[in-house]
């Protein structure tokens, strides 16, 4: 991983620049992508729905809810990518971004897209797991986090991933 910033010789600001990850996170950053096409594919289903909020169950709403905060993390994280100045770590914050933006849109669409909600889910929190591990291996994948800060946020959207997968079973136990 390099260290390495460059700054602008007028500005003193840092320059934008590519950083070489270790492998665990090029694992966790390839397993999201495939995530983030569940989602894409998510909104594909809800086009042509009213753009009205539509929520069949509390479970969608709940599901909903999760997103939404999840969301709201990212928006904090494009920020922070955005003063790195890493250019790889900006793409991919935008395209979570957008994933989470897509799926919650299409949840208030009222569009069933609990198929690819699901997988869009499961892949999430696996690379989350990735993620923490990577937290406990050098090289650190983001150094201005120790191991316990990185594993406590990553372990918020863990949780997150995992409510919004276990939410439908939940209700039907609770409920049957």
């Amino acid at each position: 991983m390099t260290a390495h910033r460059s700054k602008d010789r007028n500005t003193g600001a840092s320059r934008w620049h590519i950083q070489r990850w270790p492998p665990l996170s090029n694992v966790e950053t390839l397993i999201k992508l495939a995530a983030f096409g569940f989602a894409y594919a998510a909104f594909a289903t809800s086009i042509g729905r009213a753009a009205t909020p539509i929520v069949r169950d509390a479970v969608t709403l709940a599901r909903m809810a999760i997103l939404g905060v999840l969301s709201l993390g990212l928006i904090i994280a494009t920020w922070d990518r955005w003063r790195q100045r890493e250019v790889i770590s900006m793409i991919f914050v935008l395209l979570n971004a957008l994933a989470h933006g897509l799926l919650l849109a299409a949840l208030l669409r009222g569009a069933e897209v609990d198929f690819w909600l699901f997988w869009f889910a499961t892949l999430m929190l696996l690379g989350d797991l990735i993620k923490i591990v990577s937290f406990y291996v050098r090289p650190f994948p983001v150094r201005s986090l120790s191991p316990a800060a990185g594993t406590a946020l990553t372990g918020v959207y863990a949780v997150g991933y995992m409510a919004i997968i276990l939410l439908p079973e939940l209700a039907v136990s609770v409920g049957g």
